[in-house]
């Protein structure tokens, strides 16, 4: 099948004014050319897509499927055509849940008010997610919490971040404002973590939970629905210090501490495929990245 884009914007022409005419006089053809084109996209469709009466062209019902179907077609044409001819790049950045709704949101706004011409994407997902999108070519570039276990895929340390307890400030299952004296006595509280699968899970696991013999641990797929189950007390959770700052300047929360352990601080990375080729609008977005300031401290330093 071989519909052109010229069949569809004549079909287009006759549906809306309703004879050939008017058609012609829409897209600067002759009368016979619409005609011709008419016959040909009914062939090829092996339908019949008008029914003459009289000097008017009546649409079939199946002219009114093809109808939104054609417009969205040439609508994504001109999208292409438009963004060509004014020389947009665009990037699509996949992130790791706490980098794309705590960090990346403030440096994309930044970054496209010194690069308007740089069109970014983001897409959120957990890492695991985000390190597949790469290796499908779905991301330019992506951002993770966790380790990468994929040879195909290159990995730039970013920038450290700091996992911190927490609960809610009237909390029953941490009456006292005491230090907890070790991990272990998280035995003994409910804890509430991300699911498997994401950075923050991975992590948590590999440094906390191999302290516990035991654990109750309740499993929420995203930051907010364990900041919400924190509030309403259903136990103890464990976020990036980034992913809290709301909750803390709104006195909803405390940050526990522990003595006898060290900051549960991770890396975060930035991620590209090995195989994958690089514009100069990647390059300045990953220079800025690297360079850009969280609390006073450039990424590359904290």
């Amino acid at each position: 099948m071989r519909i052109t884009l010229k069949q569809l914007e004549i079909f287009l022409a006759v549906y809306h004014s309703g004879t050939t005419v008017a058609a012609a006089e829409q897209v600067f053809l002759s009368q016979s050319a619409i005609s011709m084109a008419l016959s040909e996209l009914e062939k090829q469709l092996d339908t019949i897509l008008f029914q003459r009466v009289a000097k008017r062209l009546i649409p079939t019902q199946q002219a009114h499927l093809l109808s939104p179907l054609a417009s969205k077609a040439l609508k994504q044409v001109e999208e292409i055509e438009y963004l060509f001819n004014l020389k947009v790049e665009r990037l699509v950045v996949g992130a790791s849940t706490t980098i794309g709704n705590y960090l990346l949101p403030r440096l994309i706004r930044d970054f496209q008010q010194m690069h308007p011409e740089i069109d970014i994407r983001l897409a959120i997902f957990n890492s695991a997610d985000i390190c597949e999108g790469l290796l499908n070519y779905d991301y330019d570039l992506g951002f993770i919490e966790g380790e990468n276990s994929f040879v195909e895929l290159r990995a730039r340390k970013w920038m450290d971040d700091e996992l911190v307890l927490f609960a809610a400030n009237n909390s029953r299952f941490v009456p006292g404002a005491e230090p907890l004296a070790d991990f272990t006595e998280l035995e003994h509280l409910p804890l509430i973590l991300r699911e498997v699968g994401s950075g923050t899970r991975v992590f948590v696991q590999k440094h906390l939970l191999q302290h516990l013999e035991r654990s109750t641990v309740m499993e929420l797929g995203n930051s907010e629905a364990i900041k919400q189950a924190v509030i309403n007390d259903l136990g103890v959770g464990c976020l990036s210090h980034f992913a809290l700052q709301d909750l803390l300047e709104l006195n909803k929360i405390r940050i526990l501490s522990v003595q006898q352990s060290k900051p549960l601080r991770r890396p975060l990375y930035l991620l590209e495929n090995k195989q994958g080729t690089h514009s100069a609008a990647y390059q300045k977005f990953v220079d800025f990245a690297f360079n850009y300031r969280f609390d006073g401290m450039t990424a590359e330093h904290r």
